[in-house]
């Protein structure tokens, strides 16, 4: 019956005060037709739930205002309460805070509202996670150092929903023929010309911000620098093209990168042979060697480890001798 009831309608008033300097301000609303309302208010009555209290307060009706209205002789008061942090945002409140994102100042006339699609938006979220921007904790998503830092230096333009419905509305006119597509175009590359001028150096203090202290896992057999932990892997700080992330094609931990640069045997598991079967090794290091090859047309270079290789012993079967 709400659903296909008449429309509620009502009307809304903001208004600012100045008082002693300070400005503040109230809103009002005031119901011109209940609609589907009655229905929903009848269903809540019958059932006795508790109305929307927030609702309640904004349907209080103002008094009649008018610009520059002065008032005299006001009896006022101060009254002290403690407010609450805003909550953090859920996958669905976060979805939903997408889809209304810049909404209001989309034409009504655009195919799409907020940022992305229904079909994005949750991909979104997922790369942002991925990218150690945000991270899950239960139920609720919440912004990464990285992230944090992040929104601190993008520029205003980039980080504002009004730029998602600037172009929204632009492409709609494009969809009618309103606004020439190279138009359009233009437009952007011209955002994005000003914002390489605008932006184009990281100030120090910024640099500061995303510096990171590196682990050290040892020293460069190669050229005696640090190897230093890195987003994808070990390597030399002074980049003198030791490799210490791989041994025979398998990735190694922290731990087995630090015990080869101290001269330690490391069991690798799991190697291949060629004929395809599985095998375990020790591996002995015993200096560096240079390694050339080409993939894909493209010569690769570079100083690895050399090593000896140790096989575990066999465990014996357990049968008994006859």
């Amino acid at each position: 019956m709400c659903a296909t009831g008449e429309k509620h309608l009502y009307e809304t008033v903001k208004a600012e005060l100045s008082c002693n300097g300070y400005t503040f301000a109230v809103s009002g609303k005031s119901v011109t037709h209940n609609g589907w309302k009655s229905f929903e208010d009848a269903f809540k009555r019958s059932f006795k739930i508790a109305g929307d209290k927030e609702e309640e307060n904004g349907e209080r009706k103002l008094p009649e205002l008018s610009e520059g209205q002065a008032f005299e002789d006001v009896q006022t008061k101060t009254s002290e309460h403690f407010t609450s942090p805003p909550k953090h945002y859920t996958e669905d409140s976060l979805l939903s805070a997408m889809e209304r994102a810049g909404a209001e100042d989309i034409g009504a006339d655009a195919e799409r509202k907020g940022l992305g699609t229904p079909a994005t938006r949750a991909d979104i979220i997922e790369k942002l996670v991925k990218d150690g921007f945000v991270k899950r904790e239960k139920k609720q998503i919440i912004p990464t150092e990285d992230g944090l830092k992040l929104i601190t230096v993008l520029p205003d333009v980039v980080k504002s929903p009004k730029l998602t419905a600037d172009w929204e509305n632009a492409l709609t006119l494009v969809a009618k023929g309103e606004l020439p597509m190279e138009d359009f175009m233009a437009d952007i590359e011209s955002m994005v010309s000003e914002l390489i001028r605008t932006y184009h150096e990281v100030s120090d203090e910024q640099k500061k911000m995303f510096a990171r202290e590196q682990e050290t896992l040892g020293s460069c057999p190669n050229c005696g620098g640090q190897i230093v932990k890195g987003k994808f892997g070990a390597y030399c700080k002074n980049k003198c093209g030791m490799n210490v992330s791989r041994v025979m094609g398998a990735a190694l931990t922290d731990a087995q990168v630090k015990d080869l640069l101290a001269g330690k045997k490391i069991l690798l598991k799991g190697l291949k042979s060629k004929a395809g079967k599985p095998y375990d090794a020790y591996i002995i290091p015993s200096g560096t060697e240079e390694y050339r090859y080409t993939k894909d047309g493209e010569e690769k270079s570079g100083v690895q480890f050399k090593f000896v290789m140790e096989f575990p012993k066999k465990k014996p079967s357990g049968g008994k001798k006859k």
